[in-house]
């Protein structure tokens, strides 16, 4: 009997240790998707920061699912960012999940993955910078908008260093120092740059970010497409449908509802109640402008206004409604107030666009928690 006991005892931490970690063990499954339909080789690994992505080190490597194409990975609860690969014949597919890096804190979530072809950057000598362009099934993306992001900025929401308005021809180009960058292009139905990714819309992940920028070097690349939560327009039309019995139940523990942004904004690090800035946009005449993009810019260490304020990283927009209104939470502190059709670089001849013009300096400054109404800012077209 006592030995029994000394049995039970020794064997119970043990136990307690087992059942400490099957309670920390989360489920993530999925199947991972080409435009043919499930990518029989597939493999999922989810890394737990974008350093160990880019290092490919750390990761928690999936096993095969009960069909083809589909994964599992056990999982500590935390944030991930989840890659698949995989082939379609002599061609490398590799999946960054849009909404990366997913929290992992249920028991159980289902993540397909959409792979699309691995592209290459072709870089050589000449204009310091990247360009490219944005394609969905090979075309492309026209009134997409493109974003450059550094390292520092994980996980590569909002704005970045850089963003542009991607023309009919889907090119886009940016000036940028030595360095290694990231390189994001969102394309939202409701013809926005700012805002969560809805079913529909259009991201688009570089394969082979980040990118690395050598002195007085160019590199040239497409940045493909896949729409978020839409398999109807995705698949081709001959592809293997992926969907079964067990797909409703799926749905409730996929990703949805979840959109890029947060709940809570952070300002200076810490969760305050945001100045608001609010105002209307109008021509010469007095007629609304509609639409329009509001962008806030910090002029803190710019004490005067220039057009190249206009390419630095700002967090702060919102659009005007049919009415020419707006409304826009800031931090405290001064800032250049723009309006214009556009994002990033100089305006371009025809586009209409104005800026604050309340004190010489073209600033507006807000105290913490500060409500400022009946700015008026005045846009007219650029001339040639």
């Amino acid at each position: 009997m006592i030995k029994k006991r000394l049995l039970f005892l020794l064997l119970m931490p043990l136990t307690l240790a087992v059942s400490a970690t099957n309670l920390c063990a989360l489920q993530l499954e999925g199947v991972v998707l080409s435009e043919k339909g499930p990518v029989v080789d597939a493999e999922v690994t989810a890394y737990p920061d974008y350093t160990s992505l880019v290092k490919q080190e750390n990761g928690f490597h999936s096993t095969p699912g009960d069909k083809p194409g589909q994964y599992r990975i056990t999982l500590p609860e935390g944030k991930y960012y989840v890659v698949a690969s995989g082939t379609d014949g002599d061609t490398a597919l590799y999946g960054y999940h849009g909404l990366n890096p997913i929290r992992m804190n249920v028991e159980y979530r289902w993540v397909p993955l959409i792979a699309l072809a691995k592209e290459k950057a072709y870089c050589e000598s000449g204009f310091q910078g990247i360009g490219g362009q944005i394609l969905y099934k090979g075309k492309p993306v026209a009134s997409s908008s493109v974003s450059v992001y550094s390292l520092e900025e994980e996980p590569f929401r909002g704005m970045g260093l850089l963003t542009n308005t991607v023309p009919e021809d889907g090119s886009f180009w940016f000036d940028l120092d030595p360095g290694k960058y990231v390189i994001i292009a969102r394309k939202r139905n409701s013809g926005g740059a700012i805002g969560p990714i809805k079913k529909g819309d259009l991201l688009c992940y570089y394969s082979n970010n980040p990118i690395q920028v050598l002195p007085a070097q160019s590199c040239m690349v497409d940045v493909s497409c896949y729409p978020r939560d839409d398999l109807d327009a995705f698949l081709a039309k001959d592809a293997e449908d992926p969907r079964g019995k067990k797909q409703e139940k799926r749905r409730l523990a996929s990703l949805r509802e979840m959109d890029e942004t947060d709940s809570t904004r952070q300002i200076g690090g810490i969760s305050e109640t945001p100045a608001v800035i609010s105002g209307r946009v109008t021509d010469l005449t007095g007629l609304p402008m509609s639409n329009l993009y509001i962008s806030a810019y910090p002029a803190d260490t710019v004490p005067l206004f220039h057009m190249y304020v206009l390419r630095l990283k700002t967090e702060y927009l919102t659009r005007t409604n049919d009415k020419g209104f707006f409304r826009l939470e800031l931090g405290n502190g001064p800032f250049y107030l723009v309006a214009r059709e556009r994002l990033g670089d100089a305006p371009i001849a025809g586009e209409y666009y104005g800026i604050y013009e309340g004190n010489p300096n073209h600033s507006i400054v807000l105290k913490p928690n500060e409500i400022k109404t009946g700015v008026h800012i005045i846009a007219e077209p650029i001339m040639p």
